[in-house]
């Protein structure tokens, strides 16, 4: 079995230290701010997108009732069941600025029609308020400065590294 035989390396004690100058102890202040907000820079972004999450995933849960409101209507689901009535009462709630846009001849047709254009309305105007709630967020990074990309050096591989 073989030991090092390198001694630890001994870790000044405070006294050893050099004494820090107002000027290097302001800076240091600077730096820990400069973090903390950037911290909560970040966490700000991060509230954002998860905001922008649930605006979205609402958007599609509309979207959803919606399509089963228009499949019992016309699959001719029995409007006296408790479930058919409350599914069809919420996605007519739903759609209610929506009703007569088409005045299609079967009524089936018609809800089809009117309700499939609300579902889709939904949808994109829910993934649109939620681009722009992630938009904002990341504009607080940016103006920040924390969005920026840290530059790593790269490491240098000996293969490619001409003589």
């Amino acid at each position: 079995m073989a030991t090092s035989s390198a001694a630890p390396t001994a870790v000044p004690d405070q006294e050893d230290r050099p004494a820090k100058t107002g000027a290097d102890s302001a800076r240091a202040d600077t730096e820990k701010k400069s973090s903390g907000e950037r911290t909560g820079a970040a966490r700000l972004a991060s509230a954002m997108d998860s905001l922008a999450g649930l605006v979205r995933a609402v958007a599609w849960i509309v979207a959803a009732i919606i399509a089963v409101g228009i499949l019992l209507v016309v699959l001719k689901a029995n409007p006296n069941n408790g479930i058919v009535s409350a599914v069809r009462g919420f996605a007519h709630d739903l759609v209610a600025p929506f009703t007569g846009m088409f005045q299609v001849d079967p009524p089936r047709a018609r809800v089809a029609a009117n309700w499939g254009i609300a579902a889709a309305v939904y949808v994109v105007a829910g993934l649109l308020v939620a681009q722009l709630i992630a938009m904002i967020g990341r504009l607080g990074l940016r103006r920040d400065g924390s969005a920026q990309p840290e530059r790593r050096s790269r490491p240098t591989n000996a293969s490619t590294q001409s003589s």
